[in-house]
């Protein structure tokens, strides 16, 4: 059984290879981001992980955070397309720090182009 650390937040305590084992129905956050492929996946869950991945390099469409990465592929496809490829980017060790690397790919994302990725929704709602 995997433990968490004591604070529950920060650097995980999880390997790279034991997040991919466990990537379904875990106690872990990703952020991940929806790429446009040139064709439909067939696959309905299939994801890709790259740590390293450049949300710079034109094909970021989307930035979100999930726990569950094969039930968020699958709920992605059916409102924005068939032709989205999941990508993990980053893992958090908690909810609070999923919620801060979200936003703050986002805002390096949107301090890039000058405006947030095609399919993410801005304002002010709940402000």
């Amino acid at each position: 059984m995997l433990e968490h650390k004591p604070d529950g937040c920060g650097k995980m305590s999880y390997t790279y290879i034991e997040n991919v084992k466990m990537c379904r129905f875990n106690d872990k956050g990703f952020i991940y981001r929806l790429i446009e492929m040139d064709e439909d996946i067939p696959e309905w869950s299939a994801h890709d992980i790259d740590f390293d991945a450049d949300i710079f390099d034109g094909l970021t469409q989307y930035i979100g955070m999930t726990s569950n990465p094969h039930a968020r592929a699958f709920a992605h496809r059916n409102k924005k397309g068939n032709n989205m490829m999941m990508q993990i980017i980053a893992s958090c060790g908690c909810e609070t720090e999923a919620h801060y690397v979200e936003c703050k790919k986002i805002w390096e994302y949107k301090k890039e182009f000058g405006k947030i990725p095609p399919l993410n929704k801005s304002g002010w709602s709940g402000a």
